[in-house]
């Protein structure tokens, strides 16, 4: 299996992220809405701890 880079998981994750938000706004339930703005928050939660792993990971490159 090829590697994946940190940045391309963090651009999927926003983009599932983004995928489930619309989901949720279209949503014919309450119940579903909800489920799915939960899980749109924890993909997007997931892919800001990824971006600050970038950042962080680029702030090293920098000052070595």
């Amino acid at each position: 299996m090829a590697e994946v880079s940190d940045i391309a998981v963090y651009q999927k994750l926003t983009a599932i992220a983004d995928d489930l938000e619309q989901l949720a706004a279209e949503g014919a339930t309450l119940v579903g809405n909800a489920a799915l703005t939960t899980a749109a928050r924890t993909v997007r939660g997931m892919a800001t701890a990824v971006y600050g792993h970038i950042m962080n990971n680029s702030d090293e490159t920098q000052d070595s």
